[in-house]
């Protein structure tokens, strides 16, 4: 692709600015099935998108295949596409900015087809050796991904950034008398070679083995920890509050909320899409624009709203650099490894500092259960029954209700200290509220 021939076309046809992203993304899966290899898939997508500003109106399209004579009709389908926009508001591109880059600290080793054979093949004997009621591995898995991605536009940013992972998977049924229980866990792997086979086994049957016999509880208004997981699972259904895009438009419950208490003075939140603790790290977003720790919320205080070029310049501001897409779909404001730093408490301490109350371990009906506007919830869930600051049995078929922002204003108890990032970009600790509402049907 001639991009510079593409920009200065755009710019004879009256496009007052044109932005080219190319993005290759390589990837590889194995499946392990019954002692042998299920699938081996590995596939490398070149993808071409192009953003065109047009009377101040930004529109997109992307490009499976990239001809450079097809220039003008693609040029003018976007001149078209910008007149029967209908929306008023403007946009702007971003120009160069000097900003320092970091490097991710992760250095992904790949592994060749035969190491992967052999690390799933014991990774499947070893889960049908470590417990007689595991019945069937459902599925050992490798993953690897590489994306690479290169903006440019027509103000002269020429941008590049590059993420990687590679995971292990594991599904497991186990069975116990008349309770069959299925259980997953993946992990990231930097490199085979340390990958630690034994306790990756350990995790995922302990894992499963703790949930066997779970039943129902009376319902209940008691003290509640979210772990670590569910805890970042009901903070990501809530973590759009903070898009400039939503308070612009009056639809996030955090409007006119600025410099307010919105949440318990023990919460901080970060956005910080370069973490080098995170899996993703982006030097810049979507627009082009570098990215930058941002203090959210400090301890409770709403102090900093989310932006991409449109909603900075419809509240008169500057971009945050939270300008990301959505697959191939337009820009839009979105967090990067927005996280509440962890407080001092283990899990442990946690659990006695409750005393008596439930242990929430998996969320469900996320799809249904959950109204942005008001952050009213009701999701489906499992856990532990906690007595005397000690786990004595497993629930299930039980639901947890509240609303979001109270429990975060008035119902926080204490932080943990277990913040794990593994492959989220929306993260939280453990966090042990004084008052939440169960529901069972024991």
């Amino acid at each position: 692709m001639n991009k510079k021939q593409w920009i200065e076309r755009a710019q004879e046809l009256g496009i007052e600015g044109l932005e080219i992203t190319q993005s290759t993304s390589r990837s590889r899966e194995v499946n392990w099935f019954e002692g042998q290899m299920d699938s081996f898939v590995t596939s490398r997508i070149l993808s071409t998108s192009l953003r065109a500003l047009v009377d101040g109106k930004i529109v997109s399209t992307s490009l499976e295949k990239v001809e450079d004579e097809k220039m003008d009709e693609v040029l003018t389908q976007l001149i078209q596409a910008a007149k029967e926009v209908s929306e008023t508001e403007k946009d702007i591109f971003v120009g160069p900015m000097e900003t320092e880059e970091v490097k991710s600290t992760k250095h992904w080793v790949e592994p060749d087809a035969d190491q992967i054979k052999t690390v799933l093949a014991s990774i499947e004997k070893k889960l049908l050796a470590a417990d007689k009621r595991v019945k069937m591995v459902n599925q050992a898995a490798f993953e690897s991904t590489t994306m690479t991605s290169e903006l440019t536009n027509s103000l002269g940013v020429n941008v590049h950034d590059q993420t990687g992972t590679q995971v292990i998977a594991a599904v497991i049924t186990m069975v116990d008398g008349e309770d069959l229980r299925d259980g997953y866990l993946v992990k990231i792997v930097e490199n085979l070679d340390d990958f630690d086979e034994d306790a990756f086994v350990s995790e995922l049957v302990e894992k499963v083995t703790s949930h066997l016999h779970a039943k129902s509880v009376s319902s209940r208004l008691c003290p509640v920890i979210f772990d670590n997981e569910t805890m970042s699972t009901l903070f990501g259904c809530f973590a759009g509050m903070f898009k400039g895009s939503l308070i612009a438009k009056g639809i996030s419950p955090l409007c006119d909320k600025l410099h307010q208490q919105i949440f318990s003075n023990q919460i901080t939140i970060i956005d910080d899409p370069r973490n080098q603790d995170a899996l993703f790290l982006q030097n810049y977003d979507d627009e082009g624009f570098p990215t930058c720790t941002k203090t959210v919320v400090d301890h409770g205080v709403f102090e900093t709203i989310l932006h991409n070029t449109k909603s900075a310049l419809k509240m008169g501001t500057q971009s945050t650099g939270n300008g990301f897409k959505s697959g191939a779909g337009a820009t839009d404001v979105s967090p990067m490894n927005l996280y509440i730093e962890p407080g001092k408490d283990s899990f442990d301490q946690l659990v006695e500092k409750m005393g008596n109350g439930v242990i929430i371990t998996d969320l469900g009906g996320m799809h249904a259960g959950v109204d942005f506007v008001s952050t009213n919830f009701s999701l489906q869930a499992q856990g532990y029954l906690v007595e005397n600051g000690k786990k004595v049995r497993p629930l299930t078929l039980i639901t947890v209700a509240g609303n979001f922002i109270d429990l975060m204003k008035n119902q926080v108890e204490a932080v943990g200290n277990d913040l794990k990032w593994e492959t989220r970009n929306v993260c939280a600790p453990s966090i042990l509220f004084k008052e939440v509402s169960i529901g069972g049907n024991e």
